[in-house]
């Protein structure tokens, strides 16, 4: 039987949207058994903000959202995804526009 790739090795380089990132920290908040009062406090954000976040309602402050992957033990990174099949169609509509 197959096992499932931890949450965070699934999502790879590809986070396209805040909600994707909202529900990968809530999930590891809940695997380390924490509740949204003991993270807060640690990343000195609100519970509301938290909740918030985690439900991915609202815009969010990228330093806020980097003290919160820090309390949950993880790190952000950057770099350039994989090129896609829908990167080389949306190439090809692009040139053909042109």
């Amino acid at each position: 039987m197959p096992t499932k790739p931890h949450p965070i090795e699934a999502l790879g380089s590809d986070l396209r949207e805040p909600a994707t990132l909202s529900r990968v920290l809530a999930g590891r908040r809940r695997e380390l058994g924490l509740t949204q009062q003991q993270v807060s406090d640690t990343a000195q954000v609100s519970v509301q903000w938290l909740s918030e976040f985690e439900n991915a309602k609202g815009d969010f402050g990228l330093a806020r959202v980097m003290r919160l992957t820090q309390a949950l033990g993880l790190s952000l990174a950057v770099h350039k995804r994989p090129e896609t099949d829908i990167d080389r169609v949306f190439r090809q509509l692009q040139a053909a526009a042109e």
